[in-house]
């Protein structure tokens, strides 16, 4: 059966007849309303789902009379979403942006509040823990010293005794320590974080003096133990020693037992790739020295003025040279080359 043109139907006279628009139709309707440019007027947004309060009016001026009564599909009504335009005080836009610069500047503050971190060999030093022993007073099953020697700073040592509590270091040789570095933290160890700690060295356990009493507030981080000044090494600045004793004397809020999370012991290493030692600086040397030689080979003995100028040429280039750091050119000391130690 063919689908009736409208205006005509059977059995129905076609000036009482409802109109009924064809699926061509419909979709004229909707590509007009969709490209005008002005099709949401304030009527529609107010009730843009009421076809017959809106739509009848905004088509009263159509040349195609045939879309005067076209009821619209709901769904092609709905399709058409009100435009809703947001204004922004001045007053608001300034104060988010405030905001995302207060944020941003938290920001840099916490990164620039993180210490960087700790590179022994960029300033020639070794870890030497591998060379001692390390034993406690007390401890609880499964937070030893296994735990505390551990580089996760999560795992601890946990005493479990009467105060004081002491950790020993026992080297198998004289050793100069140059750095010692304890990890505590208040925020995850509250009362169990030590406040006084005293640091005593020596010859053997029963053959110790007190080097240093640290006070404590709230630490939280690795915490240098200040060495410097302690008399040993050339330069004065190093702790000689056998044997170390760490001592815990007091807890914060009085807290009995203790919780220390990390221990690192640093002496100088000599075969570092430092400023003082580095093997570029001695190549250049060894060059100049060669030159200087050679010079000097072909100047007469008696020749006293040539010798003051060379001499003098070779002051004056050791004050302009230019000093290199390690890893310049490429050029390092492997492993296999340096000095055998006891690790």
């Amino acid at each position: 059966m063919e689908p009736q043109e409208p205006g005509s139907g059977s059995g129905s006279s076609g000036s009482t007849g409802r109109f009924h628009p064809s699926l061509r139709q419909h979709q004229d309707e909707f590509r007009r309303r969709m490209i005008r440019p002005g099709r949401l007027t304030g009527d529609s947004l107010s009730r843009s789902g009421d076809p017959d309060r809106n739509g009848g009016a905004q088509l009263a001026g159509s040349a195609e009379p045939a879309e005067l009564s076209v009821p619209l599909n709901p769904i092609q009504w709905a399709i058409q979403t009100e435009q809703v335009s947001v204004t922004v005080d001045e007053e608001d836009v300034e104060q988010i942006e405030e905001d995302e610069e207060q944020a941003n500047g938290d920001e840099d503050e916490d990164i620039e509040d993180e210490e960087p971190a700790f590179d022994p060999s960029a300033v020639g030093l070794k870890e030497i823990s591998n060379l001692a022993s390390f034993t406690v007073s007390s401890y609880k099953p499964g937070c030893g010293v296994k735990e505390l020697r551990d580089d996760d700073v999560n795992q601890f040592w946990q005493s479990d005794g009467p105060q004081p509590h002491r950790l020993n270091i026992h080297f198998i040789k004289r050793v100069e320590i140059r750095a010692l570095r304890l990890y505590l933290d208040y925020e995850l160890d509250e009362s169990y974080t030590p406040t006084k700690i005293q640091i005593t060295a020596g010859f053997s356990p029963n053959l110790t003096i007190p080097f240093i009493t640290m006070e404590l507030n709230m630490p939280k981080g690795w915490i240098d133990v200040p060495i410097a000044g302690a008399g040993g090494g050339q330069d004065g600045n190093s702790l000689c020693c056998f044997f170390v004793r760490v001592v815990i004397l007091e807890n914060h809020q009085n807290g009995k037992d203790t919780h220390l999370r990390g221990i690192k012991v640093y002496a100088l290493d000599d075969t570092a790739d430092t400023a003082e030692n580095n093997p570029l600086e001695d190549m250049v040397d060894a060059i100049d020295d060669y030159h200087d030689r050679m010079a000097a080979m072909n100047i007469h003995d008696h020749d006293e003025e040539a010798l003051s100028r060379l001499a003098a040429k070779k002051r004056e280039r050791k004050e302009r040279a230019r000093k290199h750091v390690p890893g310049d050119g490429g050029l390092s000391i492997p492993d296999f080359m340096r000095e055998p130690e006891i690790r």
